[in-house]
């Protein structure tokens, strides 16, 4: 064995979880798209890792939709996401916590710096932008009717139309907005809507009423489809619940155990501060279209032993230095799979591997795809290193967490030459342990070259070796640097190898 080198959209909820509301004043979005606003900047987040701090000059911003052409002031804009992903879809969130996704029209952005320089930046080079806390930026605007969309969008606004009719078995039903509380539409065509009244009655039948125009809170008046629409609100002022609204939160899924968010964004990947090895060459590009999940700890012995038992397969050595909460060892890459997919199975998920450790889709059909692997498995490659620098909370550092070794990392000189409980060192910017040092982790790759292109989603499908990441117990700090890596026999196994587990976001 080679072992010389061995994250909704999130905004923050209001602080409120109960309607407490005057007409006039609502709470402030302190954070959003996973970034503190300030109040007295805007930020540009750049594709290629620069932030920027300054003045947004565009006065307003605009939108094309599925369901309308919608132009916001950027007085009225809390922040404007532009990484499109694998749908190409973009959005914008504004101050009142409405969401509007599409296409962004405006070609260019710009931006005055705070040491005075003006920037036209392109639109293809921007990631986010976030707007600053404005005072007062919300008096004055009420919190009026609600409109889910199907596709995840919402916004408040006032329903202009007022012959909203309902056909049931027994009669045409035009709706009372005073007494009306909300309507639920289910179906493409000949929309099947229930009805629930203010007194809580509620009436079932077809919605007649095509279109529903709505002058939004934040100034356009659109008009929008019947079956484009999820939920209307009609109550004003209604504080709409997290239930109601899954993709504001950060993640409407919770896998079982201890597991890490990893939101999707771009990073620089490889040798970035130089003095690494060949295999760190050369440092490029990778963007992730998706979100996954990562262990926050290492598997434990107690984790794998659970499995042996269930399984009936012989428990792996500990080298006599105990088991339990330290990370498990003497395991193969088709030990750690197994056991990857013998947790899907004991969950009701599909299972990531076959027989020949090729990845599976939701169908059992082998794809190269990541996002389309619903089962526990084990990170790739860019995953981990995404990972185990912080993800989009990244600052930077060479180990896992810090600029200093023995912060994050049991490594030679400070092991005791043995492996360690997990979770006693220092996390990562992601709350991530062990990253660095305690032991080598698996990948789920085939050991590569790198590329010098930029690559999306990358998941390398051929080799010799399997991928090893992050140093152990036993080397060196150069070892548990980020960027190191090599490789190992899928058959081959070493008391300073183990693995955590990941499983991409469905």
């Amino acid at each position: 064995m080679k072992i010389a080198k061995f994250l909704v959209i999130s905004i923050l909820m209001f602080a409120t979880s109960t309607l407490a509301i005057t007409e006039t004043v609502m709470p402030t979005i302190q954070r959003v798209l996973d970034t503190e606003r300030l109040i007295n900047a805007d930020i540009l987040l750049l594709r290629n890792g620069d932030k920027l701090t300054g003045t947004v000059l565009n006065e307003s911003f605009s939108i094309r939709t599925s369901y309308a052409q919608i132009a916001l002031e950027s007085r009225y804009i809390a922040g404007i996401n532009l990484e499109g992903g694998a749908t190409n879809t973009e959005f914008i969130l504004t101050i009142n916590n409405n969401r509007f996704s599409g296409l962004i029209e405006d070609a260019f952005i710009s931006f005055k710096l705070t040491s005075g320089q003006l920037l036209e930046i392109g639109h293809e080079h921007v990631l986010k932008i976030i707007f600053r806390q404005r005072p007062q930026e919300t008096a004055g605007m009420k919190w009026r009717q609600f409109m889910k969309l199907k596709d995840g969008d919402y916004f408040h606004g006032q329903i202009i139309t007022k012959d909203i009719t309902i056909s049931t078995a027994y009669a045409k039903i035009l709706l009372d907005f005073a007494t009306t509380e909300s309507i639920t539409l289910i179906g493409d065509a000949n929309l099947l809507t229930t009805v629930k009244m203010t007194n809580g009655d509620t009436v079932q039948g077809i919605l007649e009423t095509e279109d529903i125009e709505i002058a939004l809170d934040v100034g356009s008046v659109i008009e929008v489809h019947q079956d484009r629409i999820d939920r209307i609100f009609f109550k004003e002022g209604y504080y709409v619940p997290d239930s109601i609204i899954p993709s504001i939160v950060t993640s409407t899924f919770a896998p079982k155990g201890n597991f890490i968010l990893v939101e999707k964004n771009s990073f620089t990947m490889g040798d970035t501060w130089g003095g690494g090895d060949s295999d760190e060459r050369p440092i490029h590009m990778v963007t992730f279209t998706y979100n996954f999940y990562i262990g926050k700890y290492e598997v434990t012995f107690d984790e794998y032993d659970t499995f042996c038992e269930a399984t009936g397969r012989s428990k792996p050595s500990d080298n006599g230095w105990g088991r339990e909460n330290r990370p498990v060892v003497n395991v193969s890459w088709n030990d750690a799979i197994a056991y990857c997919n013998w947790l899907s199975e004991k969950e009701d998920l599909p299972k990531a591997y076959d027989s020949s450790g090729n990845l599976l889709d939701k169908d059992g059909k082998v794809t190269a795809d990541i996002t389309k692997v619903l089962g526990y498995r084990l990170p790739t490659e860019a995953e981990w290193e995404y990972a185990a620098r912080g993800g989009n909370k990244s600052k930077g550092y060479k180990y896992s967490g810090s600029n200093s070794v023995d912060d994050v990392a049991w490594y030679d000189p400070n092991s005791g030459e043995m492996t360690q409980e997990v979770g006693k060192k220092t996390p990562n910017e992601l709350g991530l342990h062990d990253m660095s040092g305690n032991v080598w982790e698996w990948c789920s790759d085939w050991y590569e070259a790198y590329s010098n292109s930029a690559q999306t989603n990358p998941y390398n499908t051929s080799g010799s070796s399997r991928v090893v990441r992050g140093g152990s117990w036993f080397h060196f700090a150069s070892n548990a640097r980020v960027a190191s890596r090599t490789g190992s026999s899928a058959t081959g196994t070493d008391r300073s190898l183990g693995f955590r587990i990941a499983r991409t976001e469905p």
